[in-house]
């Protein structure tokens, strides 16, 4: 991997990062979603340092020849993590939303009865 392609990704993984934190601090981010991001800055980071690791992970213990490949694996896993996650909250929300309709029709029906 070239100089700068290491120092760009360095550069975003950082920048992610403080703005990860900035999030945090500033309760824009709830703490599950603030965990997934920082996971990804911070592999992010790791690309430009451990290069060679994820090289040697890559060709010896997977068989791929190229390390890219591995990064792409990587990020589309966490990714699929994110995406999972969304998709349980949604669910979970969905049945909330059920249980508020109903208690709010039981409460409109004994509304409707006082008067």
């Amino acid at each position: 991997m070239g100089l700068k392609i290491k120092i760009l990704a360095l550069m975003v993984g950082v920048g992610f990062f403080f703005f990860i934190l900035r999030s945090i601090r500033g309760n824009s981010m709830r703490p599950s979603y603030a965990v997934l991001w920082t996971g990804i800055s911070l592999f992010l980071v790791s690309v430009s340092v451990l290069e060679p690791f994820y090289h040697w992970i890559a060709s010896s213990v997977i068989g791929i020849v190229d390390a890219r490949h591995v990064i792409y694996i990587v990020l589309i896993g966490f990714l699929l993590v994110y995406v999972f996650y969304l998709t349980q909250k949604i669910s979970r929300m969905g049945d909330q939303i059920q249980v508020l309709l109903s208690q709010l029709a039981i409460v409109e029906d004994e509304v409707r009865r006082k008067t």
